[in-house]
């Protein structure tokens, strides 16, 4: 099974070098062209499943990718929430919340911003999600979700190590090719657009 894990196109937020996982924002022309590029370098599979996160650029992204096709809605794949950091770049959740800095920088897999989730939390929703996708009999299914998600796949198939979570990058519109071989995962490639 070949499951293509692809980050949305860029946003605004993006630019901005933010911190947001539940805040909703659209692509910018950047992130639209990226979806195009995804969507040509896509267009001869035909994918079975389409997963996307429940936020309007996932889904911008995915109608770029595949207009045709019906989308699965999956909570699981949200990209993490921030909480009172959302919206925020690095410099001003410093300023803003300088103890709960000091308190991430510590312990950064099981810190929680106030009103947001921790990074433990977060990874294990993306496992669930990647457990039931070991689990089904699809040729190809296309993941449409977020740079977080992506690299919290990766710690899974790499014996859920959850320091590999910062060895990875996942740029806007990148591709990482996944393969299931007797319900075992490997990362295939990684195609930056």
């Amino acid at each position: 099974m070949n499951i293509y894990f692809v980050r949305h196109g860029q946003t605004e937020e993006n630019v901005k070098n933010t911190y947001y996982g539940t805040l909703e924002c659209d692509l910018n022309d950047l992130g639209i062209a990226q979806a195009k590029s995804c969507s040509e370098l896509l267009k001869d599979i035909e994918f079975t499943r389409v997963y996307i996160s429940e936020r309007t650029r996932a889904l911008h992204t995915a109608e770029v990718i595949c207009s045709q096709k019906s989308f699965i809605l999956d909570s699981r794949i949200n990209e993490m929430d921030f909480g009172a950091f959302e919206g925020k770049n690095y410099e001003e959740i410093k300023k803003l919340y300088p103890e709960e800095v000091k308190q991430w920088q510590q312990s950064w897999k099981d810190f929680c911003p106030p009103q947001g989730e921790s990074y433990v939390k977060f990874y294990e929703r993306v496992k669930s999600f990647m457990e039931d996708l070991k689990e089904l009999n699809e040729e190809n299914i296309l993941v449409v979700t977020h740079g977080g998600v992506i690299r919290a796949a990766y710690c899974y198939i790499l014996d859920e190590n959850l320091d590999f979570y910062w060895r990875f990058a996942s740029k806007n519109g990148d591709i990482s090719v996944i393969k299931c071989e007797d319900k075992f995962f490997f990362i295939d490639s990684i195609i930056h657009v």
